[in-house]
């Protein structure tokens, strides 16, 4: 999974690119603990526009990091899903617990007006 970090105001964006799943675990793991241990007291976005599949495991790493943002009342938002991205977290029922939206231009404009 490669990974591009740039900040926008007081806002950080990781632009994902990869598949997260089980043989990149490691390399997952790493990226989601350190940014639920430095940032999760912050708003970061999370662009998902280049993850094209994520399995369980993945799918358990975003949770546990989700959990820790809450815990320290932080922020994590996601958008640019791609279709197959979408469609498994519609059907997980992830999308009724996570702040989604479909861009990230968007995804600022709605985290600076609030």
């Amino acid at each position: 999974m490669e990974v591009a970090e740039k900040t926008v105001g007081n806002i950080t964006i990781y632009s994902l690119k990869g598949q997260i799943l089980l043989c990149t675990e490691t390399e997952c793991i790493e990226f989601f603990d350190k940014i639920a241990e430095e940032k999760s007291n912050l708003t970061v976005i999370l662009n998902m526009s280049g993850v094209g599949y994520i399995n369980s495991t993945g799918i358990s790493m975003i949770m546990k990091c989700l959990r820790k943002f809450r815990e320290n009342r932080g922020r994590l938002v996601f958008c640019s899903l791609v279709p197959e991205v979408l469609k498994l977290f519609d059907i997980i029922r992830l999308t009724e617990i996570i702040e989604l939206y479909p861009d990230e231009e968007t995804a600022i404009k709605s985290i600076v007006s609030s």
